[in-house]
């Protein structure tokens, strides 16, 4: 809680104190180079491994070096796009090899036979995708902001507790079944059913708090925050590894829209680097409590808390870091996915192709309640393909039991649609096309204005993790229809400027 709202009071700063801040654009270039250091150092006292040779560790240095150049260059013309993208490369891709350097396991890379070999392909592809990517990016120039542009804000909220009624409405669609209000939850799907989602107005009033924290009155600011808190603790209760990831990622979507860039203050620097061992914990215990409750976990009730019992932390924080460590590198090992999508192109391009998307849009997004195709989301269809005893991928065969959502990133699925050197054509115009659109937005009312360019940044940074088309295509739904029906509840006047 500490850290987020320091990340909020950071809006107030003026100028004059950004020396006590460091750059995200720094952060990420130090970090960028330790881990480099790193899989050269582990790799020359170690080895190979089974999925890293001297080859992975040349083309990791690469990519690393490719990095480094962006970030110089977005340093000097600040550039949110481009800081995702290295955001993501650093944290999922680069740090990735210096696990797999460890000999850490992968999941991923047991569904088919796999080695070093394959993963270097993959990364020699990426290097190329990333540079067609950034050319995009870079075609379309972001204006530069002020240094405060909270200063200038021609808008000012009314009725804030109005808020909080979204709020409300939110948890009511979103968690009351979970809560195990059975019959509001009844009512409530059928709204759920229309692309309302909980995430989207978390989404929408972190904006709000990052905009105008300084002029909502204390307990509506602390009310508001406390609701994105429990959201996390509510959602890692059922399981589920992303909650908390998801409160920050939208917090950094929201601080780019506004400010361009992002600068931490030192000390809250700190806290995050105290949250981490945190994250690690949720994320174990989600973990935990998964395969244990099973179908039962959509509903938190008594045994949920009896099995969080046995869930011993110290114990568990006691282990061999090795055997701690490696579900969470598994987890958020996003080079496996790509590289193990892209090394069996053939065999997934069956549900990674332009008319298996067209069907799907079809059956999940564009028919709620029935089905044409009997089509699951191919991110769902995945698991038939390396489960060679599911059959062929149905709708119809996806239960509770046998879901599986498995990621693709932008990079696995255009190689697979498109093609290894064509591909470079389409992820280029992603780029652009993107950049374009964040450009383009305008609205008489800044927070909107702001959190139209959030949205933009979402969905980019959801296609360089992408699930397939048809879950883009869902989640943009999600955020027009949510953000239609709900941005009447968030009211502006304007400021006089004499």
């Amino acid at each position: 809680m500490e850290v987020m709202h320091s990340l909020i009071h950071n809006d107030k700063k003026n100028k004059n104190s950004r020396t006590g801040f460091i750059d995200l654009n720094s952060i990420l270039q130090w970090i960028n180079i330790l881990f480099c250091i790193l899989f050269i150092y582990i790799f020359k006292e170690n080895g190979p491994t089974q999925y890293v040779n001297k080859y992975t560790i040349y083309l990791g240095v690469l990519l690393s070096l490719q990095i480094a150049v962006f970030l110089y260059f977005e340093k000097k013309r600040r550039d949110p796009f481009v800081l995702l993208l290295c955001f993501q490369m650093v944290m999922y891709f680069i740090l990735r090899i210096v696990s797999l350097s460890l000999d850490f396991y992968s999941v991923v890379f047991e569904r088919f036979p796999f080695e070093a070999s394959n993963l270097n392909n993959a990364i020699l592809f990426i290097l190329f995708a990333n540079i067609s990517l950034y050319l995009g990016l870079i075609l379309n120039k972001v204006k530069a902001i002020s240094d405060n542009p909270l200063a200038e804000l021609k808008s000012q909220p009314k009725n804030a507790y109005n808020v909080i009624i979204v709020l409300f409405i939110g948890y009511l669609m979103g968690l009351s079944g979970t809560l195990g209000f059975v019959v509001v939850d009844a009512f409530f799907s059928i709204l759920g059913a229309l692309f309302i989602k909980l995430s989207v107005i978390l989404f929408m009033i972190i904006v709000y708090l990052f905009m105008f924290k300084n002029k909502l009155p204390k307990s509506i600011f602390n009310i508001l925050l406390l609701g994105l808190l429990l959201f996390i603790l509510i959602q890692t209760l059922t399981g589920s590894r992303s909650a908390i990831l998801t409160i920050i990622n939208f917090a950094i979507f929201s601080l780019l829209a506004i400010h361009g860039s992002i600068k931490i203050k030192k000390w809250t620097l700190m806290g995050f680097l105290i949250l981490i061992p945190l994250m690690v914990i949720l994320f174990l215990m989600a973990t935990f409590l998964r395969p244990r409750l099973q179908e039962k976990r959509a509903v938190i009730g008594s045994e949920t808390f009896e099995v969080i019992g046995q869930f011993d932390v110290l114990q568990t924080m006691g282990n061999d870091a090795k055997i701690v460590l490696a579900p969470v590198f598994d987890r958020i090992g996003f080079l496996d996915y790509t590289a193990e999508t892209i090394a069996n192109s053939d065999k997934y391009y069956p549900i990674l192709n332009p008319l298996y998307f067209l069907k799907s849009t079809i059956d999940n997004v564009l028919t709620p309640g029935f089905d044409v195709f009997d089509v699951p989301m191919s991110s769902n269809a995945m698991r038939f393909m390396y489960m060679k005893n599911f059959g062929p991928p149905l709708k119809s065969k996806v239960t509770a039991e046998t879901y599986q959502s498995d990621e693709f990133t932008l990079y696995g699925e255009f190689y697979v649609m498109f093609g290894k050197w064509f591909s470079l054509v389409p992820i280029f115009f992603i780029g652009f096309i993107t950049k374009r659109i964040y450009l383009k937005i305008k609205d008489q009312y800044e927070y909107f204005f702001i959190f139209k360019r959030s949205i933009v940044l979402a969905v980019f940074y959801t296609l360089l993790n992408s699930f397939g088309i048809d879950w883009l295509l869902l989640d943009i739904l999600g955020f027009i229809f949510t953000y239609k029906i709900f941005k009447t509840f968030f009211k502006f006047y304007k400021i006089s400027s004499t």
